[in-house]
């Protein structure tokens, strides 16, 4: 047993275990609230600060938008004076015109244009000399009227119908005249044939059209190959056709642009992105703009394109058609220089002549017949063999039906047609035939067979087979070009110094030096190669010798190296800047001026001739349209740049535009320079990162990062070859609250360059956005 004194030891030792327990809890309770008071005071703190922090940005943020929404009304209130100007003047001009040709605004005038030519055509003589000398009047005509349907302004859309249903009628005069040339050569073939020839064989080339005739007039002739090499083109007829009791006269039309089955782009001009266009709800802007700068909700816009909006209903065509995969996509596809219109005509009992008299016999009210045919084959067996020459890859002159060596007998009945493209489009690889169905307005693949690509020297060939007669376009996908690899917005001036600077240093400091103040893309290099001499060059009249080859004289329309100086004489006095898009195969040079833009190069390593293109002065609607003729998108919709796996995911559009807007008035000063950045895609759906430069000194000082969001700009502290970005906290990089990239770049200017900025040209600045909008390079790079 514990005696009485070890007990009370025993208790006494407890007594003090428990209160030095006691003692510990009230210690830590003491200091876990001190904790939560600091932690209290801390939070109220940090509150205070963020709230302060928060007050100052939106005062900031509302001075940074006053001052943006202060230019972009001035620079939209100018724009559009000058834009009411121009129209007045524009009326004017062909108000006052004496030409002898209309004005087409004026119905009356255009509809009595219309039947002189009509009336003309009846009382005078058809031949192709008359057809030659006509063209070129009708032709200024639809340009004059195609120019006012791109923006009709302030004309009432009931007029905008009746003008496009007569641009409409109009566009079918020169098919009909062609129609008359070609029924005045079959009906006395002797006069157009060379001496000693028995085979007709006729050549016409024009800038809005190519016509060629060909046949064996002898009798029971077994002729089927007609060549034409003048024109590139080859074509060759299954046997069955020479059943017939007439000869068959092969003829070929290609319509080159204005065709009647192109319709006009009504309102197409203020279809592009403008700094007239009045603000969305989501715009940063969009509460301190006037009211008559906000777009009104839920209004459907009044600039409607009537006859694009026909062409799209025939492009869908019946609901069974839409499910074809056969049927061409316009959304998605370009028709690319035009169509082709294939016929097979019987010809005409042929005059006598008896002395000084000419006896003709007239059948069928001295009409020309059209030889309908059809093939009739093994679908099946025909696919086969088509797959099978595919596989092969030989050249039809390998391989010609002609000379009895092709052993498949389906492909035989089809009709081959082999033909040069022109070296003045960008074919950027195989192009899609596709024929016009005259029921339901569409597109199709369906009637081609057997298609084959050739890269030659002068030039690529292509070689299809159809089942009967048709119109045939050329397709090609606008998604070709995509992404871009690159882009730079730099001052013209200092843009030919950079590159003349690169070209006289070192190859290694040059090649460092390109990387940072040029990013040239895939396309950048190599040159077309080879010359486009020999046939198929004369696909106009204007496309230069044969001496000059697939490239012109080349050294101004197609760059063949990224080291060449920049030879090109800038104009000292003109406000210019150079947007350089480098694309996946073709990278283009756009320098662009007030209220016009000029193609200046072309770096491609496709064989393409586009000297009539470059160095000459158009509106940035004008050469987006040329390039999109000629198979080249420059300013995809969301619906294409969405098909390509980088860029499935569309960045905001509310920031990408009003960026554009920033850097326009910026680039307007001639004293930035804009880069595209590696670390764009990388930075999300909400947020842009850019490359940017000053011009401090004459030089430009070195590329800096900026990251662009809906609610704040960042001058970030790392450059385009810094591996920490990914790692580090993107929000805490710049501290300094800036609303949008106009306001960040001009606090962080001096006071002269300052003044620069808030001095822009209206003009210059309209120009610069509508290029940089159009294009869309923050988002498709």
């Amino acid at each position: 047993m514990k005696s009485r004194k070890q007990l009370e030891a025993q208790q006494r030792y407890k007594k003090e275990q428990e209160e030095r327990q006691r003692i510990r809890n009230e210690e830590l309770r003491l200091e876990m609230e001190r904790r939560r008071r600091e932690q209290q005071e801390k939070e109220e703190h940090e509150a205070r600060i963020k709230e302060e922090r928060q007050i100052r940005e939106v005062e900031l943020c509302r001075l940074h938008c006053e001052r943006s929404t202060a230019l972009l009304t001035l620079c939209s209130a100018s724009v559009a004076s000058w834009a009411i100007q121009q129209w007045q003047l524009k009326k004017f001009h062909w108000c006052m015109r004496c030409d002898g040709l209309p004005d087409p605004s004026h119905l009356p005038q255009l509809n009595a244009y219309r039947y002189r030519w009509i009336d003309i055509s009846q009382t005078t003589e058809p031949s192709m000399e008359r057809l030659l000398s006509r063209a070129p009047e009708l032709n200024q005509v639809l340009h004059d009227l195609n120019d006012l349907l791109e923006n009709t302004h302030d004309i009432p859309q009931k007029k905008v119908q009746q003008l496009s249903q007569m641009q409409r009628e109009l566009s079918k005069l020169l098919s009909q005249e062609i129609e008359a040339a070609v029924k005045s050569v079959l009906s006395d073939v002797e006069r157009h044939l060379l001496p000693d020839e028995t085979q007709l064989n006729v050549q016409t080339c024009s800038k809005l059209f190519t016509l060629a005739l060909g046949t064996d007039t002898a009798k029971n002739s077994s002729l089927t190959l007609h060549d034409f090499p003048r024109l590139g083109v080859r074509l060759d007829l299954p046997q069955i056709v020479l059943t017939n009791a007439k000869p068959v006269v092969a003829s070929f039309v290609w319509f080159k642009e204005g065709h009647y089955l192109e319709p006009p782009l009504i309102n197409g001009v203020p279809s592009l992105p403008s700094i007239l266009h009045p603000l969305t709800e989501d715009d940063p802007l969009y509460n301190l703009v006037p009211e008559n700068m906000r777009a009104k909700q839920k209004e459907t816009p009044t600039d409607v394109d009537l006859v694009a909006v026909d062409h799209d209903e025939d492009q869908r065509g019946s609901p069974a058609d839409d499910v074809k995969a056969d049927v061409l996509d316009l959304n998605s596809y370009l028709l690319v220089m035009g169509i082709l219109e294939l016929q097979l005509l019987q010809l005409p009992v042929q005059p006598r002549r008896f002395a000084d008299w000419t006896v003709a016999y007239l059948e069928d009210g001295d009409a020309i017949k059209t030889c309908e045919f059809r093939a009739v084959f093994c679908e099946s067996g025909a696919a086969k063999e088509a797959e099978k020459a595919g596989k092969r890859g030989k050249n039809d002159d390998d391989d010609d039906p002609g000379d009895g060596k092709e052993s498949n007998e389906e492909l035989r009945k089809l009709i081959s047609f082999k033909i040069k493209l022109p070296p003045t489009a960008f074919w950027l690889g195989c192009p899609r035939p596709v024929i016009h169905q005259k029921d339901s307005g569409t597109w199709k693949s369906k009637g081609v067979w057997d298609v084959r690509f050739f890269e030659e020297i002068g030039g690529p060939t292509v070689q299809f087979r159809l089942e009967e007669p048709a119109i045939v376009a050329f397709s090609q996908a606008k998604r070709l070009n995509l992404p871009l690899q690159g882009w730079t917005l730099v001052p013209s001036h200092m843009r030919s110094s950079i590159i003349n600077s690169l070209v006289s240093k070192p190859p290694a400091e040059a090649a460092k030096g390109s990387n940072t103040n040029e990013t040239r893309g895939a396309g950048g290099g190599g040159g077309g190669g080879g010359g486009g001499g020999g046939e198929g060059e004369d696909w106009s009249d204007d496309e230069g010798s044969d001496d000059e080859g697939g490239r012109g004289n080349g050294t101004a329309v197609v760059e063949e190296a990224a080291d060449e100086p920049d030879e090109i004489e800038y104009d000292p006095e003109a406000r210019s800047i150079t947007l350089t898009l480098n694309g996946a195969i073709v990278s283009l040079d756009i320098e662009i001026q007030e209220h016009q833009v000029l193609l200046r190069r072309v770096r491609t390593s496709v064989i393409v001739n586009v000297q009539d293109l470059t160095n000459k002065p158009m509106t940035p609607f004008e050469l987006i349209k040329s390039l999109r003729r000629r198979g080249l998108e420059i300013s995809p919709s969301y619906e294409v740049s969405s098909t390509i796996e980088e860029l499935a995911k569309n960045k905001n559009k509310a920031v990408e535009n009003h960026l554009y807007r920033c850097i326009a008035i910026l680039a307007a000063s001639e004293k930035f320079s804009f880069l595209h950045s590696r670390w764009n895609q990388m930075a999300g759906d909400e947020n842009f990162v850019l490359q940017y430069q000053k011009l401090e000194n004459e030089t430009m000082s070195p590329p800096a990062l900026a990251q662009v969001s809906l609610d704040r700009t960042r001058l970030l502290p790392y450059n385009e070859s810094s591996l920490s970005l990914e790692q580090e906290n993107v929000k805490d990089a710049e501290p300094q609250f800036y609303a949008d990239l106009l306001n960040a770049l001009f606090e962080s200017s001096p006071v002269e360059l300052r003044n620069q900025i808030l001095d822009p040209s209206p003009a210059f600045v309209g120009t610069i956005y509508t290029m940089l909008a159009a294009t869309r390079p923050a988002s498709t790079a």
